[in-house]
């Protein structure tokens, strides 16, 4: 038997999983005519994970691997390469064109990274939850101004997530889950890229959260009568708002009360 020869039986057969490395961007560039080519090849070798490899052509591609840290220096870099032909931009694995980077990054950089501690933090990102004990913020995060949290001492036209909903004929109020994605993730797009945001994590936070609430059986809950007395108007700042109320038809009794509900159904 051929020494030399791989046979699956000398090996472990214990699967490898999958390893979430976090987020993590590559640029990857080579060698072009521009002016600027030489002190961005410098620039490069400063950056943080820089390797230099030797692609099947045997031509030197400049690689650098940045973290969220390392967002201004990855936005540096990519103002100088994104126009040159070969350049490259990888996010979490993805090829990405540079056109399509939208507003996350720069979002980050200015929300996280500059924010200074003393701050009264009024550009945080309040994502909801963002922790156990701390009942506040908003779907993904704060740009896409549907709310979790509740309080009837407070109106904003920021939207809810149990605004979108309508009341059936037999008083069971039921979420417009579709409405109520497309909401959140409308909103959110633009930030994509942000290393804060998991788009799909989000699409499955809104598909957990209850269909139906029905304040005969969940008694956290109480219907809202206006009768006529108060406009229930849409609110009105974006299209992706279209089919929520500013003052639905159910409204929980407390907000111990809507608290509890939420532990109830492994929300918060």
């Amino acid at each position: 038997m051929d020494k030399f020869l791989l046979h699956p039986e000398h090996y472990s057969t214990k699967k490898i999983g999958w390893v979430d490395r976090g987020w993590y961007a590559v640029t990857e560039f080579e060698r072009t005519s521009s002016a600027n080519f030489k002190l961005t090849a410098e620039l490069a070798q400063t950056y943080p994970g820089f390797t230099p490899l030797m692609d099947e052509r045997n031509v030197l591609i400049y690689r650098n691997l940045y973290r969220e840290q390392h967002l201004p220096e990855l936005l540096d870099m990519i103002k100088s390469i994104k126009k040159w032909k070969g350049a490259r931009l990888y996010i979490k694995g993805e090829r990405v064109p540079f056109d399509m980077l939208g507003h996350g990054m720069h979002c980050y950089i200015r929300t996280v990274l500059k924010q200074p501690k003393s701050s009264n933090r009024s550009e945080a990102c309040h994502i909801f939850p963002s922790e156990p004990s701390s009942f506040q913020g908003c779907i993904g995060c704060r740009r896409s101004s549907v709310r979790m949290a509740w309080n009837s001492a407070i109106q904003t036209d920021s939207p809810l997530w149990f605004t979108f909903g309508f009341l059936d004929r037999h008083q069971v109020y039921h979420i417009y889950k579709d409405d109520l994605e497309s909401a959140v993730i409308g909103e959110l797009i633009e930030y994509h890229y942000c290393p804060l945001l998991d788009l799909e994590a989000i699409r499955t936070f809104v598909k957990g959260l209850p269909e139906r609430i029905d304040p005969r059986k969940d008694r956290e809950w109480r219907y809202h009568r206006n009768n006529g007395q108060e406009k229930n108007d849409a609110l009105p700042h974006s299209p992706h708002y279209l089919r929520a109320d500013r003052i639905p038809d159910i409204l929980p009794v407390s907000h111990d009360a809507y608290k509890a509900y939420l532990r109830r159904k492994n929300i918060l």
